[in-house]
């Protein structure tokens, strides 16, 4: 008969094993895992009932016993349903503020073991606390080896009694950045910036290092960059290029304003540094990549040098390397010049001559060449790349693109040869190399022959005329009429110029 009642009660006891294994993965997929314990007990005691009623014979010894364990487990249940329902459904639809994990972890634990140490006491009649005072060797070795669980609650408690950080702050740990997911009463889990994986620190650890918390006291937030300047540029500069650089950056705040300072002097540099402000902290590094890439992009842009400790070997002088460099670069920007429609009116040997003192300057992708309005005095020819003309529409709104300059196009005529502002913006949609042809370069070729003015009049008059039929076409209807009569812009040429002498 104990056999009968042994064969039927085990299959119970066996059915646990993939009870408690789905309620794992149920409870894991529906973020239910606080309920987790709590159903894996009564698990167990059904289990256990099921046991006991098959084969009650076998099972009337450890009655006590079981009766301690299936009470505990409905009580448990019961705690744990109430503790869910109320803060992670009526107090979360109601936004208020969530109690932190360890305050709940220790609120089930004393629940836990209040209710157990009853449960005991009644149905085993067994004194719980003589039975702890008697069993010293047991407090000392529990003692010992729960030494750092226990000083892991306690820094809990302390973190939690502090709040140096909450549930959701951005935080640095060392050279590590990342958002807290969750405060507990052994660890903090954090969600690691960029890498998405969980750095698990235990409290008593957190406890003894520094961290810097990135949301706190506001979520705006102040990074650094340094970089290496050559001794060779004026200071001012240097600091106003950055600050502009680091503005232009999508992500940046205006305010606070970004702070260039001169750092420190090292052996072949000025290392300066940047602080800008920021509030998207999940864009931390790509901002501070953009803002590296604008301030190489600017330094380029202004000749300023970024040195590097390096050694050159060179098999010919390096005044021979650099006028070939420089023959080179002017043989280039000659024959851009060239391809300018109204340049014809120069002679090769005067173009050559505005060749050498005439830039190539590279703009990066997204960044404005010349904005509606301004002043300038520059031509710009397209060396390499493309760039984009921009007309806002009659009722306002969004600037859209009218036009494309390729290589060998060219903007910013007028602005040379008079001092009309700038009467379009113009952006570069992918990295772009530009001849910038300034006033002074073509200053000394007109003060040498001043027959060149009328020339280069009568040409742009004919280049203008040809643009304005040309947007008339594109429009598909007449526009405002314009006039472009060579003698005027002879006038606005000797004005720009300063020249003075004998009339047209």
């Amino acid at each position: 008969m104990l056999i009968d009642e042994l064969k039927a009660g085990i299959p119970a006891i066996v059915a646990l094993a993939p009870v408690i294994a789905l309620i794992r993965f149920v409870c894991g997929h529906l973020g239910l895992r606080r309920l987790r314990l709590a159903l894996t007990l009564v698990a167990l005691a059904v289990s256990l009932g099921i046991f006991r009623r098959m084969a009650p014979t076998i099972a009337q010894p450890f009655a006590p016993y079981l009766w301690v364990i299936t009470n505990f487990a409905a009580f448990y249940f019961l705690f744990k349903l109430a503790e869910v329902l109320l803060l992670d459904v009526v107090w979360r639809r109601r936004n208020q503020p969530q109690p932190p994990v360890i305050f709940r972890d220790l609120l089930s634990t004393v629940f836990a073991c209040v209710t157990l140490v009853i449960l005991v006491q009644v149905g085993l009649n067994v004194h719980v606390a003589a039975l702890v005072i008697t069993s010293a060797a047991l407090s000392i070795f529990l003692g010992l080896a729960l030494q750092q669980t226990v000083s892991d609650l306690f820094a809990g408690v302390a973190l939690v009694m502090e709040r140096p950080f909450m549930h959701g702050d951005w935080v640095r740990i060392g050279e590590r950045v990342g958002r807290v997911e969750e405060i507990s009463w052994r660890a903090v889990r954090i969600r690691l910036l960029r890498f998405e994986d969980y750095l698990i620190v235990p409290n008593s650890v957190i406890a003894k290092t520094d961290i810097v918390n990135m949301s706190s006291p506001t979520r705006v937030h102040g990074n650094t960059i340094e970089v290496g300047v050559a001794y060779g540029h004026a200071p001012n500069h240097v600091r106003d290029v950055m600050r502009a650089s680091a503005l232009e950056v999508p992500g940046v705040l205006p305010r606070p304003e970004p702070l260039a300072e001169i750092l420190r002097f090292d052996a072949s540099s000025i290392v300066y540094r940047v602080t800008y402000w920021i509030e998207d902290l999940p864009r931390t590094l790509d901002i501070e990549a953009a803002i590296r890439s604008r301030l190489w992009y600017a330094f380029q842009h202004r000749g300023i040098e970024i040195p590097f400790p390096i050694l050159r070997a060179y098999t010919q002088p390096l005044a021979e390397v650099r006028a070939a460099a420089d023959e080179e670069r002017a043989a280039r920007v000659a024959a851009l010049l060239g391809r300018v429609s109204f340049m014809s009116a120069l002679d090769p040997q005067q173009v050559a001559a505005m060749a050498k003192h005439a830039p190539i300057v590279l703009y990066p992708a997204g960044a404005f060449v010349l904005r509606k309005g301004d002043a300038g005095t520059d031509l710009f020819i397209v060396a390499s790349g493309r760039a984009e003309i921009l007309s806002e529409p009659p009722g306002g709104g969004i600037l859209t693109a009218v036009g494309v300059r390729e290589v060998g196009d060219f903007f910013g005529e007028m602005s040379l040869l008079s001092d009309v502002p700038r009467p379009f913006d113009v952006r570069v949609p992918e990295d772009a190399e530009f001849v910038v042809l300034s006033r002074e370069a073509i200053r000394a070729i007109l003060v040498a022959d001043p027959a060149v003015a009328d020339r280069l009049s009568q040409t742009l008059s004919r280049h203008l005329e040809g643009n304005q039929k040309a947007m008339e076409e594109l429009a598909g209807r007449a526009a405002a009429p314009a006039a472009y009569q060579a003698h005027t812009l002879l006038q606005n040429i000797r004005r720009a110029f300063g020249l003075v002498g004998a009339e047209p």
